[in-house]
C-alpha cells in the first residue's frame, strides 16, 4: 500500500517535472536562437559599415599626410639617389605618425611606400631598396585612380609575402598641383583587424580570401573547423561572397560550439576581392536556458518529499487497519473480550462500530463514555434505501451539415471561380453589416479557407469540403458544406 502510494505520486512527479523541463528548456532555446538567428544579419551589416567608416578614416589620414610640404621636397632633390633617400625618410616617418595609438590602428603600419608619376615604387619604410621600382599598378589597378588625382581603400595580397593588406593610397601633388606621385600605407588583416571588428557588435569574425580563412577572432581550434566548412559545405556560399553577394545564414559546429554566421562581401576590396564573416556562438547564447535546470532540482526535491509524505501517510493508514485486522483475527479465533483500540481519527469510528457489533453478538452490557450500560439491542441488517434519477444526455447535431443538392451544386463549380465567389460574398457581407474590410486580404482569406477545408476534411473523411456564406442577425459566417 506505501508503495502505491509513493508510487503513483513520483510518477505524477516525474511527469510534471521533467515536461516542464524539456517545455521551458526547448522553448528557451528555440527563441534565444531564433533572436539570435536574427541578429547576425544586422550584425552583418553594421560590420560592413563599420568597415566604410574605418577606412574612410583611413583614407582621410593618408590623404592628410600625402599633402605634408615635406613630401613635396622629397621629391624635388636633384639626384635620383638623393630623392631616394629623402622618399625613404618621409616613409618612415609617416610611418611613425601612424604608430601613435590615438590614430586607431593598433600599431605601426606593414607597409608605407610612395611611387611616381607613373606607379613605380620610389622607396618605402625600413628597408629602403625592397620594392624599389616595382609597377604597383600591376597587383593593384586602383593606383591609376590615385595618379589621376583620387585618394583611394582598397585591399593589396602580397605574395611574396602571403598577407592581405588594407591600404589607403593619396596622389602627392606639386606646388602647381600636379599630380607628381602616389602614398600608400597598408596594414596587414590580422587577427587584431578581426578582433577589434567583431567586438564592435560582440561576435566572432573571419575574414575569408580564396575561399580560405585568412584571419579570424575565432580560437585556432574553431578557425581550423570553419576552414573546413568552407572547403565544404560553405564553399559555395564563399565564393559568391567574395563576388559580391550575402550568403543566407547558416549553423556550424565549431570546436564543440554550435555557430549562427553568415558571409558578405567585404567593401572597398576592389583589386583583391576578399569576405568576411559574421559568427555568433549560439552555444553561449542558448546558456541561459541552463535556468531550466533549476526544474529538475526542484523535481528531485518534490521526489524527496513524496518518499517522505508518502511513507509516513502510509504509515499512518495502514497501522491502524492492521491493528483492526489482528484484533479481528483474535476475535475470530475465540477472544471474545478483546475489544479493538486504535487513535485514529479515520478509522477510530470504525473500529468502535466492531465493538459493538461484538457486543451484540456475544450478549455484552455496553458501556457509554458516562459509565452508564445498557443491555444490547437485538442486530438488524441495515435498511435499504430506494430511489435514483434517470441520467439526461444530449447530443449535438454536426455543425457541417450534409446537404447533397447543395454539395453537388458547390463541387461543379470551378475552384478559382469558387474562390473568387465566396470571397467577394463575405465581403460584401461584411461591409453590409458594416464592417470595415480593409484588414481582409484576399490572399490570406484563401489561404486561412482552404487550411480551414481540409480539417474538414481530415476530420469527416469526405472529398471536399466547401463554404457557404451566411448572415445571422449582424453576424457573418461561413457554413461548411459536406462534399462526399
Amino acid at each position: 500500500m506505501r508503495l502505491k502510494i509513493i508510487a503513483g505520486n513520483l510518477v505524477a512527479v516525474l511527469l510534471v517535472g521533467l515536461g516542464s523541463f524539456f517545455f521551458v528548456k526547448t522553448d528557451i532555446e528555440a527563441e534565444l536562437g531564433a533572436r539570435l538567428d536574427a541578429e547576425i544579419s544586422t550584425n552583418g551589416e553594421v560590420l560592413a559599415d563599420a568597415w566604410r567608416l574605418m577606412a574612410a578614416e583611413f583614407e582621410g589620414q593618408v590623404r592628410n599626410r600625402a599633402a605634408q610640404p615635406e613630401l613635396r621636397l622629397a621629391y624635388g632633390a636633384l639626384d635620383l639617389n638623393s630623392r631616394r633617400q629623402r622618399i625613404h625618410s618621409v616613409a618612415n616617418s609617416i610611418s611613425s605618425w601612424f604608430e601613435d595609438p590615438s590614430r586607431n590602428h593598433g600599431g605601426r603600419p606593414d607597409v608605407v611606400l610612395l611611387t611616381d608619376e607613373t606607379g613605380r615604387v620610389i622607396a618605402r619604410d625600413q628597408d629602403i631598396n625592397r620594392l624599389n621600382d616595382f609597377n604597383l599598378v600591376r597587383p593593384l589597378p586602383t593606383v591609376r585612380r590615385v595618379l589621376g588625382g583620387e585618394s583611394v581603400h582598397d585591399s593589396w595580397f602580397r605574395e611574396d609575402e602571403g598577407k592581405l593588406f588594407q591600404v589607403a593610397m593619396a596622389p602627392v601633388r606639386s606646388e602647381e598641383g600636379s599630380v607628381i606621385g602616389a602614398v600608400l600605407v597598408g596594414y596587414d588583416i590580422s587577427n587584431g583587424v578581426a578582433r577589434r571588428l567583431g567586438a564592435k557588435v560582440g561576435r566572432d569574425v573571419a575574414f575569408v580570401r580564396g575561399g580560405e580563412v585568412y584571419s579570424s577572432s575565432l580560437s585556432t581550434s574553431a578557425a581550423d573547423g570553419f576552414r573546413g566548412q568552407l572547403r565544404g559545405p560553405l564553399q559555395a556560399a564563399a565564393t559568391a561572397a567574395q563576388g559580391g553577394a550575402v550568403s543566407a545564414n547558416f549553423q556550424v559546429t565549431l570546436a564543440g560550439d554550435s555557430f549562427i554566421g553568415a558571409l558578405r562581401p567585404l567593401p572597398l576590396a576592389a583589386s583583391e576581392p576578399a569576405a568576411f564573416a559574421v559568427l555568433g556562438n549560439r552555444t553561449e547564447a542558448i546558456a541561459p536556458a541552463k535556468v531550466s535546470n533549476f526544474i529538475l532540482a526542484l523535481m528531485g526535491l518534490g521526489i524527496l518529499i513524496v518518499c517522505v509524505y508518502g511513507f509516513v501517510m502510509g504509515s499512518g493508514f495502514l497501522k491502524p487497519l492492521e491493528i483492526i485486522e489482528e484484533g479481528v483475527l483474535q476475535i475470530i479465533n475465540g477472544r471474545t473480550d478483546l475489544r479493538i483500540d486504535v487513535e485514529s481519527p479515520e478509522f477510530g469510528g470504525l473500529a468502535y462500530r466492531i465493538n459493538q457489533l461484538v457486543n451484540v453478538f456475544t450478549g455484552t452490557e455496553e458501556t457509554d463514555e458516562e459509565g452508564r450500560s445498557s443491555a444490547p439491542a437485538g442486530w438488524a441488517g441495515p435498511a435499504e434505501a430506494g430511489g435514483g434519477g434517470a441520467a439526461a444526455g444530449a447530443s449535438g447535431g454536426d455543425e457541417d451539415d450534409e446537404d447533397p443538392e447543395l454539395a453537388a451544386k458547390l463541387a461543379a463549380e470551378p475552384e478559382d471561380a469558387y474562390h473568387a465567389r465566396v470571397y467577394r460574398e463575405y465581403v460584401a457581407a461584411k461591409q453590409a453589416a458594416g464592417e470595415d474590410v480593409s484588414n481582409i486580404p484576399e490572399d490570406r482569406f484563401l489561404a486561412r479557407l482552404q487550411k480551414n477545408a481540409a480539417s474538414l476534411v481530415t476530420k469527416h473523411g469526405c472529398r471536399m469540403v466547401r463554404f457557404e456564406v451566411q448572415t445571422k442577425g449582424d453576424q457573418v459566417i461561413l457554413k461548411p458544406v459536406i462534399i462526399r
